[in-house]
């Protein structure tokens, strides 16, 4: 009877090949999975943005009278009270009764304006990151009817 001494090294390099197969499979893998995650977060933090100015500027357009656009938004309300939009670096910011609230962060661009009794917002968000994401957001508000 033969004794067996070991592997051959046929067997050997074969066994190294179809690890070296494995290991660059699931490395990229595991790269793909990152890297998307990483683009759908920082694309939800661009939506999350836009959506939260939306539901303020609805909010507030709705219920004012009159409203000045350009570089910064005035909506003067039925009690005669104002509520200001402005962009402060990247965060967009709401002014009302002298409380500051910021709506959203990492806005590049808005401008705002005023036809008739329609007022327009238009938004870019564009989150921090490698991948580069930026939205675009554009929201009308019909105003308050002028009681006359």
């Amino acid at each position: 009877m033969k004794r067996q001494a070991g592997a051959t090294m046929v067997e050997l390099i074969t066994a190294v090949a179809v690890t070296g197969i494995i290991v660059v499979f699931l490395g990229t893998a595991i790269y793909h999975i990152l890297t998307v995650s990483e683009y759908g977060n920082e694309k939800f933090t661009a939506l999350h943005e836009l959506q939260n100015a939306a539901y303020w500027f609805n909010k507030d357009g709705q219920e004012a009278k009159t409203a000045t656009g350009g570089s910064q938004l005035v909506l003067t309300l039925t009690d005669n009270s104002t509520v200001t939009y402005t962009l402060a670096g990247t965060d967009l910011r709401r002014t009302a009764g002298g409380m500051q609230l910021i709506l959203a962060r990492n806005i590049s661009s808005v401008s705002f304006s005023i036809n008739s009794r329609t007022a327009t917002m238009n938004l870019i968000s564009t989150p921090p990151g490698r991948n580069e994401i930026s939205e675009n957001g554009t929201y009308m508000v019909y105003l308050r009817p002028v009681e006359g």
